[in-house]
């Protein structure tokens, strides 16, 4: 049998270091082939997000790179370990990286499970999932959090058995035992649930209701840039704010962020009343610049003297509005973390409907978030939080999920036959 342990953990590395050699430890005492990858060391690129591991060059990301060997070495194992610090609830951007690219490991063709949409497997077999997270010390709804999303990863994985431990720093010297019950544990788990314990991301419930807002800024988490459904709601969004009185300005965090960017960035949210993050779900979160992003700027600010209000908008490809739960959730911690006030998130579903054009000529299909939209922004002048109606409204397609899952699959094949791609489309590149 054979393990692959993948060390994504960027701070704790004394834990991760204790956890990876513990691990492996173990495994070969069971008698696994072990291997031992440090993504923090690979120089793995950003999803560019254009599905081109599906259409282009099916099964495989169109970039080269180590994220291209890494992601054959996971569907070639039986068991695949992911060690990270606890980010907001989420992975570590160094992880993440890696997991953006874990996409054409799966199908582009729609089917449900109990309901819910998921993506096809493209492969028969696919590895036990482990995730074990890494945490100074207890914290409960960070824990939920992050066994949430490890569970939505495994589910959309088609791992056959999955688990999401959490490690702290006081479970240390109990080490080797911790490592060989999660082991024993894992072997007699199940496959995940599409049923996963909710989690709230309403807003903070002490918060103080200030004078009417005056300065927003709105940050844009795409990878794709301009064209990206994300940008056509900030746009949107823009035009709202701006209408009803408010200076409002815009900044792109869909690339990797260097320390000055991040400085940067921080002094004009120093100076906002209001800042908006308006990003896609990749793989169950957000992608990994955003998160990266994030990191830097919780650090940042650590000491912040200004408290600004945060809301978050998440749109998915899927359907159901459900699939971006997990990732507010995460956009709430880091606000908690970053010293933030949390006025709440809209999860919108069928993002792919909305096709980056700009909502105001999109008619019906865009009513609902247009709607949602004007309420967010008409209680943000206010002063108030994201009203439960628009957090409501947005969640709702206005076609059937079938219909939208037929719709998506002759996407797709379009792309595909334009590439000349499509008798490809089902490739396992990383079994031939």
């Amino acid at each position: 049998m054979k393990a692959l342990i993948l060390d994504g953990a960027l701070t704790l590395r004394d834990l991760a270091d204790a956890v990876g050699s513990a691990m492996k430890a173990e495994l070969v005492a069971r008698d696994y082939v072990v291997a031992r990858r440090d993504l923090t060391a690979l120089a793995i690129p950003e999803c560019k997000g254009d599905f081109g591991c599906w259409t282009v060059t099916p099964g495989a990301c169109v970039q080269p790179g180590p994220h291209r060997e890494v992601a054959a070495e996971i569907i070639r194992s039986d068991l695949v370990a992911l060690i990270t610090d606890v980010t907001f609830g989420g992975y570590s951007s160094a992880l993440k990286r890696q997991l953006d690219h874990c996409i054409p490991l799966i199908s582009p063709w729609m089917t449900t499970l109990d309901g819910e949409t998921h993506h096809v497997s493209r492969y028969a077999r696919f590895p036990d999932f482990l995730v074990l997270g890494l945490m100074e010390g207890p914290d409960a709804k960070v824990a939920r959090v992050f066994e949430r999303l490890a569970q939505r990863n495994a589910l959309n994985m088609h791992a056959p058995r999955s688990l999401s431990p959490v490690l702290t720093r006081a479970e240390l010297p109990q080490l080797a035992g911790w490592i060989k019950r999660t082991l024993d544990d894992l072997a007699a788990s199940g496959p995940p649930m599409v049923a996963a314990a909710p989690v709230s991301f309403v807003a903070d419930s002490n918060l103080a209701i200030p004078a009417a807002a005056r300065r927003a800024l709105l940050l844009v988490g795409s990878p794709r840039g301009g064209q990206s459904v994300s940008a056509a709601i900030v746009a949107y969004f823009n035009e709202l704010l701006t209408s009803r009185g408010l200076m409002v300005g815009v900044e792109w965090i869909g690339v990797r962020p260097s320390e000055q960017s991040v400085r940067a960035l921080e002094a004009k949210i120093a100076e906002a009343e209001v800042v908006g993050l308006a990003t896609p779900l990749y793989v169950d979160s957000l992608p990994a610049p955003v998160t990266e992003t994030l990191e830097m700027l919780a650090r940042v600010r650590a000491k912040a003297s200004s408290r600004p209000r945060l809301l978050a908008i998440v749109n998915c490809g899927f359907p159901e509005a459900v699939h971006t739960d997990t990732a507010l959730a995460i956009c709430q911690l880091f606000g908690r973390q970053a010293h933030f006030d949390w006025i709440g998130g809209l999860g919108v579903g069928g993002g792919g409907m909305l096709e980056g054009k700009p909502l105001a000529e999109q008619g019906g299909r865009a009513r609902a978030i247009t709607r949602a939209l004007a309420l967010t922004a008409e209680a943000i002048a206010q002063g108030k939080i994201v009203p439960e109606e628009a957090q409501h409204l947005v969640r709702r397609l206005p076609i059937p999920a079938w219909l939208y899952r037929l719709l998506a699959d002759r996407a797709f094949r379009k792309e595909a036959k334009k590439h000349r791609a499509l008798d490809r489309v089902s490739s396992q590149p990383y079994l031939e």
